[in-house]
């Protein structure tokens, strides 16, 4: 795990979203990553896997994570999908105020310096997430 790189695959279960946690976290800090940032992208996967077993119960999903030439960290969530293309930026909320679901994109929005959303085949989605480090001053 100490790679400049890590890719894994995980069951699409909630009995899962622990250990992708914990990779994300161990491999963040085995590179020396700040500690704002480890937990933003541990929030940011809990959101995405959730996302991902939610959709396809069932169906593995898979992380990688990479970094930038700028020295940015990069996630990309992997999972399944029955819709026809990623969501609008503008969906990513809750359809109403009191909504008990679909806030996970916006968390992400918010956590994340960037994200992107593709759906570069039928049945597949990407979420790709980044983050910069904290200026060292």
């Amino acid at each position: 795990m100490s790679g400049r790189q890590l890719e894994r695959e995980y069951e699409g279960t909630t009995g899962t979203l622990r250990a992708a946690r914990s990779d994300v976290v161990s491999w963040l800090n085995g590179h020396q990553v700040d500690h704002d940032l480890q937990e933003r992208a541990a929030l940011v996967l809990s959101e995405l896997a959730s996302n991902a077993v939610q959709a396809s119960p069932g169906n593995a999903f898979s992380l990688r994570m990479s970094f930038a030439d700028d020295g940015s960290v990069v996630m990309a969530v992997t999972s399944r999908t029955d819709r026809d293309g990623p969501p609008p930026r503008d969906d990513w909320g809750p359809a109403t105020i009191l909504a008990t679901r679909g806030r996970g994109l916006l968390i992400v929005g918010k956590l994340s310096d960037h994200v992107d959303v593709d759906q570069p085949a039928a049945g597949t989605i990407v979420v790709t997430a980044t983050f910069r480090p904290a200026a060292q001053g």
